[in-house]
């Protein structure tokens, strides 16, 4: 193993932020601890958990430091409770239910990175099919997330870094100073949708994410959350939220036929849950709408810059994307 902060690689401290994920952490943390690049620091930042997930840390990962949180912050609480607790300049929020290849850390810290760049990821890889769960997340200015490359097999990789709208959410590595000016993830989101949301608004501030295809790690997408119609609620939510706070223009005639297509395209079972997150979403209209104008006025990207990165990332072709949305022929959001 090569020890944290080893000379020409960036210095990057992880967090994990857990919730009765003590079936999960084993996995992850073991991972970690076979880098061939060490981390300069690990944090468990835990929300609140009773499954004996701290008892766990202590007594199996002496080197972890366990960041007992007290109660349930969501997703985007814990992780910024985690960052808040590290200091090296660089970050990593990493899911529990991650498991990173040996040289994962080791490739992203020593890739060449311009001042634009903000972020980097590695490619998830779905556990249960072994084909690309994302190859970087992308933004469509109808109002919701993809994820590219999705459910296709790793040799249609590119083979250098591109850059992306945002690095999966499952594993994105900060810079630190960007993060903190950014004031982290939007807390009220809770989960799902909190990434998409941080990774616009580093675009409105001019900068965007590096995907690292080398770097790889294995994914049990939705493992920390077992509902599935918590997943369709929350998501739904967010995305009304994402969209009004951070598109530049926002054309509501064309989010409302969105998002009445992904409802009919849900399975009937979940069109409730999917409902009541866009009603959700539209009764704090309001204060969303005042969030959005503090983020616009601050945006330095000019509207050309924004606009070039809604578009595909030039390493992949159209025909990259699979789906069969009828208005820009990408994949809907196949997270959820």
């Amino acid at each position: 193993m090569i020890p944290a902060g080893a000379a020409g690689a960036r210095e990057i401290a992880v967090v994990i932020v857990n919730y009765q994920g003590e079936r999960l952490l084993p996995g992850c943390l073991d991972a970690l601890a076979r880098q061939t690049l060490a981390p300069d620091e690990v944090v468990v930042a835990d929300n609140g958990s009773s499954d004996g997930s701290l008892a766990m840390i202590r007594d199996r990962y002496p080197l972890v430091r366990a960041l007992a949180l007290g109660r349930n912050h969501g997703f985007g609480g814990g992780a910024n409770r985690g960052v808040a607790a590290t200091s090296a300049p660089w970050v990593c929020v990493l899911n529990s239910d991650a498991v990173p290849e040996q040289d994962w850390l080791e490739r992203l810290a020593t890739v060449s990175v311009g001042k634009e760049v903000w972020s980097l990821g590695g490619v998830l890889v779905s556990a249960s099919t072994g084909l690309i769960e994302s190859a970087g997340d992308h933004y469509r200015p109808g109002g919701y997330a993809l994820q590219l490359l999705h459910d296709r097999p790793l040799d249609e990789l590119p083979a250098q870094p591109y850059p992306v709208f945002a690095a999966p959410g499952a594993a994105p590595v900060f810079r630190r100073d960007v993060f903190d000016a950014l004031g982290g993830y939007e807390e009220r989101f809770f989960l799902y949708y909190e990434d998409i949301d941080l990774a616009f608004r580093a675009q409105l501030a001019g900068y965007h994410a590096l995907l690292v295809p080398a770097a790889r790690v294995s994914h049990r997408h939705a493992a920390t959350t077992r509902s599935r119609g918590r997943i369709v609620f929350y998501t739904a939510r967010n995305a009304v939220w994402c969209a009004v706070r951070c598109l530049p223009s926002v054309r509501w005639r064309r989010l409302g036929r969105q998002w009445l297509r992904q409802l009919r395209r849900r399975e009937a079972r979940y069109r409730p849950a999917e409902a009541a997150g866009r009603a959700a979403a539209l009764a704090r209209l309001p204060r969303t709408l005042r969030e959005r104008r503090a983020i616009q006025a601050g945006r330095t990207a000019s509207l050309a810059q924004i606009a070039e990165s809604l578009e595909l990332p030039t390493a992949l072709s159209r025909g990259d994307v699979r789906g069969d949305d009828a208005e820009a022929g990408f994949s809907l959001d196949p997270s959820v």
